[in-house]
């Protein structure tokens, strides 16, 4: 799931941030294109396209998403991610219009060194946040955090631990957490085997909230979100700038794999906030 709205950048990048591969990553080259919304209370707050690639030694992931309805004006984005993986090296590149104004971010993450930020153009920071150790060292791109979560679908166990994410402009931790799909649904699911396969039902993660530091604040408790703004009426622009993922205190957002879509990779994606919750959708089906 990163985009410079925080619960749609969750989905598109992401989150956030928000990524989505295919389970099978060898082989011939492999292209998966599909389009979600992205829903509160029913209202239409953005869209999102996924396009994943596997093949001729790399995994390419890319997301195209904008805002829409009321969302839309307080907060006017359009952007595209772009997540390259070649071996152990990570190529993150997120480019936007936010508000009219152009965006680019360009990193480069490799096992063992200091992700390495190539260009920085932000509409609200004029210098990019210096990568430094120890918590350098093991940082994640947005994207490719979002990638492990689904491939974890066919893999629980990536879906554990806690990630340090760096998108160019803040830092912050992410805690991964598995549930389980019960032993019906393990059995329905892989009929013809002994032991049924235990996938998991959904993958939680959960921004903390007290991780977070971005460029040219003093401390993490230095920042101030949208959600402490004091409330207004339901559908205000006031409610809406409270859907933000990088406020204080922690943010979750669930990733559904099952739940009426048989074989299907991911139904759907369940975002927290002080507004209540939002809801992304394929459009047109189920995933797989």
């Amino acid at each position: 799931m990163q985009m410079r709205f925080g619960w749609l950048q969750a989905a598109l990048g992401s989150c956030i941030g928000l990524g989505f591969m295919c389970s099978a990553f060898a082989g011939a080259a492999v292209s998966h294109t599909w389009d979600m919304d992205l829903r509160w209370n029913y209202i239409k707050l953005g869209q999102v396209e996924f396009i994943s690639t596997v093949g001729d030694g790399e995994e390419r992931l890319e997301i195209i998403g904008k805002t829409a309805g009321p969302l839309r004006l307080v907060k006017n984005y359009d952007g595209r991610g772009l997540l390259v993986r070649k071996g152990a090296v990570d190529s993150y590149t997120l480019e936007g219009t936010d508000g009219g104004v152009d965006e680019i971010r360009r990193i480069l993450f490799e096992q063992g060194q200091l992700p390495k930020v190539l260009q920085f153009k932000d509409s609200g920071a004029k210098n990019p946040l210096e990568p430094a150790e120890p918590w350098g060292l093991e940082a994640w791109a947005p994207m490719a955090l979002v990638q492990r979560v689904l491939k974890s679908s066919a893999n629980p166990q990536l879906c554990s631990g806690r990630f340090t994410v760096f998108d160019g402009k803040r830092r912050y931790q992410v805690m991964l957490t598995g549930t389980p799909e019960s032993s019906a649904d393990a059995e329905k699911a892989d009929t013809e085997k002994t032991v049924p396969l235990r996938r998991l039902a959904q993958c939680t993660s959960v921004l903390l909230g007290d991780s977070l530091y971005e460029t040219q604040q003093p401390s993490p408790q230095g920042l101030r979100g949208p959600d402490q703004e004091v409330g207004g009426e339901l559908g205000s622009t006031t409610r809406m700038r409270k859907v933000w993922l990088f406020g204080q205190g922690d943010r979750r957002i669930d990733f559904i794999f099952s739940g009426g879509c048989a074989g299907a990779l991911l139904t759907g994606i369940k975002f927290y906030s002080p507004v209540g919750a939002i809801v992304a959708r394929p459009i047109g089906g189920c995933l797989s």
